[in-house]
């Protein structure tokens, strides 16, 4: 009875408060034992008169993690301070119109990763989430993003003397690598394969090189011959690549051979090749203008980055909070 007694003051508190606005409302002390009644656990921030707590940080890891796939995990410290941070940015946002089509589209797009309703719902509910909460959730977030996007968008503008600027700083960023245009004939032979089917495909190579060797059309035996269904239709031909395209032996083999050179023949983490290299580009500095969607891309991304910040902090100092 003496508890009940001690609650009912802050209960009337926030009564009063949601309704004339008063400063009782405004006191972290009242949503600190409104958060004990409820079962909120511990008030985190006060924003705009509105509570965060111990709760709403694990609603949303929960939600972060439903949408990202891993369901029951802990989150550490850098992580819980960052989601308070982002609870308490989110709070002290204007009101916008929710965007229900999006958040729609989007919890449409989520349901699709799992096989079937059935095991979308038993997710939702091992996360602690219902298709109502999350919807939104959802639809809170877009609005959030959509606002930010518009308060932002005239610190990430990118000039031309900027792009210019960035390109003559950072040289070493904007290389096009050496390329080689290359074909082969394939057999496949993965790594861990039975031994006689090793065999089998080590056997069938050499005799790929014997008939090479007689004179045979590279481009009509890759047809005829190649398990590499993508290329054996151009004759074998791989197009260009650079290092980060193909398997390490097969571009360190590459770089052996001089174009038009008789063919190498070579096993990989794949299989067996006939290898043979038709044409190379050198390693040289990209021009300005094929770098340039590059270099706006990382200016933008960099100035977003700072722009948001410095809005997350302008919201929190506009906002009344109390963090733990």
């Amino acid at each position: 009875m003496k508890k009940v007694i001690q609650i009912l003051p802050a209960l009337f508190a926030i009564a009063v408060g949601a309704v004339t606005g008063g400063w009782l409302v405004r006191l972290p002390v009242v949503h600190q034992v409104a958060g004990r009644i409820f079962q909120r656990g511990k008030l985190i921030a006060l924003v705009r008169q509105r509570g965060v707590f111990e709760a709403d940080l694990r609603a949303r890891h929960q939600e972060k993690q439903f949408r990202a796939g891993r369901i029951g995990e802990d989150f550490d410290e850098a992580e819980r301070v960052a989601l308070r941070d982002e609870l308490i940015a989110s709070e002290a946002l204007p009101t916008n119109a929710v965007a229900t089509n999006d958040s729609e589209q989007i919890l449409i797009a989520l349901r699709h990763q799992f096989g079937d309703d059935r095991q979308f719902r038993a997710a939702l509910d091992r996360s602690g989430l219902s298709q109502r909460t999350l919807r939104r959730a959802l639809a809170e977030a877009i609005c959030g993003e959509q606002w930010i996007e518009n308060q932002i968008a005239s610190q990430v503008a990118v000039s031309n003397a900027e792009e210019q600027k960035y390109f003559e700083q950072h040289p070493a960023e904007f290389m096009q690598p050496t390329r080689f245009r290359a074909r082969h004939i394939f057999l496949a032979a993965p790594a861990g394969s039975a031994p006689e089917l090793m065999q089998a495909k080590q056997q069938a190579i050499l005799d790929i090189a014997v008939r090479l060797g007689r004179g045979e059309d590279f481009g009509e035996l890759a047809a005829a011959v190649s398990e590499d269904e993508a290329s054996k239709t151009r004759g074998g031909d791989l197009g260009f690549f650079a290092a980060n395209r193909m398997p390490a032996e097969f571009f360190e083999a590459s770089e052996q051979l001089s174009p038009n050179a008789p063919p190498r023949f070579l096993q990989s983490h794949l299989g067996f090749h006939a290898l043979q290299v038709t044409d190379l580009h050198p390693a040289r500095p990209l021009t300005l203008a094929e770098a340039l969607s590059e270099i706006t891309a990382l200016i933008v991304a960099e100035k977003r980055r700072s722009a948001i910040a410095t809005l997350e902090s302008e919201l929190a100092q506009r906002a009344r909070f109390m963090v733990e």
